[in-house]
């Protein structure tokens, strides 16, 4: 999906604030990494194998003993010394190659320079995909989806790195992760791949002061009204049918709306739908609806959470309280135009709340205004663990990689596995961004300079814009919310503590003055209104090519009826919609496609309940 650039996006926002506001493909059920609004954050938690805990257990195969020799020579390596590689990118959102500050620190450190293969915006990312393919060479370095990276391990497109991983220091600290999910590879016994964003938590643990997907509302609009008791989805629509009369327009004029819409993240549904049916305990997965309770039922059961809030939004329609630009724009025009403008009243992403906070004067601030959650004493919110096995992407080596190329290459991603290289790829460069005090991270007094382009980098990072030479692999071996072993606090930035002491904004003060925590995660579990779903990175069968056919026909159907069901001018319209739909989708095979999804992703029942 794509969340990463939303939130990289946030990311940046928040730091160029420098506030300790909130702020990733989803696969597997995992969550991306968010930054937490200035609250206290989760209990403190020991980093989780110290140093490099299982590197004792591992078998070196074919290596010699010890680990690597790994690291620059002294005075790093010239400039006609450089190997270039290529690194075959899912995630990335730029094609090409590395450049500024990123690229710098990958030639001193590594002697590499990355030229990028980002398929997504590649121009044709299937055919770059199968002419890398039919070619024998997908990439030097390899950044794929689960199920594609098993493809191309059965394919020989993937080096066997069994016999050296686990003498790289930082990449032994992940041993469990790395080797539960190459278990699932072949016959479980070789080491393929590395798993994406994995933690030093635990897979049933939270850590996030915020749910992910949750009732967001602006605080100062919320308060206008008495900051009611809200029940149920019919009394949200009526406090957000009230702020909609109250407050027609922002403050420029232009026209605001409770509900804002966008098309372009659509799947197997509408994503929009998808997302809010946590609020009532499932999630979307193709064809099923997985239970925060480990049960599982059909997405088109009158029964289930997708058509509990296919109806939530048509009602709003039928209340004049929708975007009705909703149905042809696309995410970066909602967000840019209308979240970022105070221009939509309603979100359910935690992320959407720093952006939402961009453009509010420090007035604004201190008045409360802003988004905060509010709940909804009905709602039983699914909630997925860290990821701690992985968020369902996969970095692997290219089989045709060997010698010089191929140590400088274990040596990157081990070092993008270490305290430093989590630190840089998340954040930036020590002493610009951040510096070490006291056993913590904080932030210079100039990182706002840097993170807003008002201020070039110095002569030894080669000068220019900080945003311009950022990493563009837009993946990370280890996710924000692992805990950094430097200052045994999560990486990531709204959680340093350094930032947890600075004053908190008004809305978050009277928020917890209201419900008498600080911590959203905390209350919504200490009143029954969350429940922890353990986060498990497993391979999932792949399609067909029958069943493939039978997803593209059904998914699209769903879609595309779905948008028209909110749009129906009244229920009666709605109601045989929703009719035609399920039949038109049956004759296409629904049925059979549920049954295969069932079977499925009854492995993820299977293992969470194990876990």
């Amino acid at each position: 999906m794509k969340w990463k650039k939303a939130v990289a996006l946030s990311l940046a926002a928040m730091m160029a604030l420098g506030a300790a506001g909130c702020g990733d493909k989803e696969a597997g059920g995992a969550q991306s990494s968010q930054e937490a609004p200035g609250e206290s954050g989760s209990e403190e938690q020991e980093p989780a194998g110290g140093e490099a805990s299982g590197s004792e257990d591992a078998d070196p195969g074919d290596s010699e003993a010890g680990a690597p020799e790994g690291g620059a020579p002294e005075g790093g390596y010239a400039a006609d010394d450089l190997i270039q590689i290529e690194v075959y990118d899912v995630a990335a959102n730029y094609h090409g190659i590395q450049s500024g500050w990123y690229a710098k620190m990958m030639a001193e450190k590594f002697g590499l320079e990355l030229s990028i293969l980002a398929p997504q915006v590649s121009g044709d990312g299937a055919g770059l995909y199968q002419t890398r393919v039919s070619n024998g060479n997908l990439g030097d370095v390899i950044l794929l989806d689960n199920a594609d990276f098993i493809e191309c391990v059965e394919a020989g497109l993937v080096k066997d790195i069994t016999g050296s991983i686990y003498n790289y220091e930082n990449l032994a600290v992940f041993k469990d992760q790395i080797d539960a999910w190459n278990g699932q590879v072949g016959d479980g016994s070789k080491v393929y791949g590395i798993p994406s964003e994995m933690t030093n938590t635990s897979a049933d643990t939270y850590s996030e002061s915020i749910p992910f997907s949750s009732v967001c509302l602006p605080w100062d609009y919320y308060k206008e009204l008495g900051s009611p008791e809200i029940k149920n989805l019919d009394e949200l629509l009526d406090v957000l049918e009230q702020m909609q009369q109250n407050h027609p327009t922002n403050k420029d004029g232009d026209s605001a709306y409770a509900i804002s819409l966008w098309k372009d993240w659509d799947g197997f549904g509408m994503e929009n739908i998808l997302q809010t049916c946590k609020w009532y305990g499932q999630e979307g997965r193709d064809s099923v609806l997985l239970g925060n309770d480990n049960t599982m039922m059909s997405i088109i059961d009158e029964n289930g959470a997708y058509y509990k809030l296919l109806n939530f939004f048509f009602e709003a329609n039928q209340r004049g309280l929708i975007d009705p630009d909703s149905s042809t724009q696309d995410w970066a025009t909602t967000d840019n135009q209308k979240l970022r403008n105070y221009r939509k009243f309603l979100l359910w992403y935690n992320w959407e709340m720093s952006l939402a906070s961009i453009n509010l004067t420090d007035e604004d601030r201190a008045a409360g205004k802003g988004f905060v959650n509010v709940p909804i004493s009905d709602m039983n919110i699914y909630q997925v663990a860290d990821s701690y096995y992985g968020s369902g992407r996969v970095w692997g080596v290219g089989s045709q990689v060997e010698g010089e190329k191929e140590k400088r290459i274990m040596d990157m991603l081990d070092w993008m596995a270490s305290a430093e290289g989590v630190a840089t790829m998340w954040y930036g460069i020590e002493g610009i961004n951040y510096v070490m005090e006291d056993g913590r991270f904080v932030q210079p007094e100039d990182a706002t300079a840097y993170m807003n382009g008002e201020k070039e980098l110095p002569a030894e990072w080669g000068g220019g814009s900080f945003n311009d030479g950022t990493q563009k692999l837009n993946q990370y071996i280890v996710g924000s919310m692992a805990i950094n072993p430097r200052t045994n606090e999560p990486y990531s930035f709204g959680y340093w503590s350094s930032q947890q002491e600075k004053p908190k904004e008004q809305r978050w003060v009277e928020w917890a003055e209201k419900y008498g925590t600080d911590n959203q995660t905390q209350y919504y579990q200490d009143n029954g209104l969350m429940k922890v779903v353990a986060n498990v990175n497993v391979v999932l069968e792949s399609d067909t090519t029958d069943i493939a056919l039978v997803r593209s026909q059904c998914g699209q159907e769903l879609k595309d009826a779905s948008w028209r069901m909110i749009m129906a001018k009244d229920k009666a319209e709605f109601d045989q919609m929703w009719t035609e739909m399920k039949d038109k989708m049956n004759g296409l095979g629904f049925e059979e496609l549920y049954e295969f999804d069932c079977q499925k992703y009854q492995k993820v029942i299977d293992v969470r309940k194990g876990n």
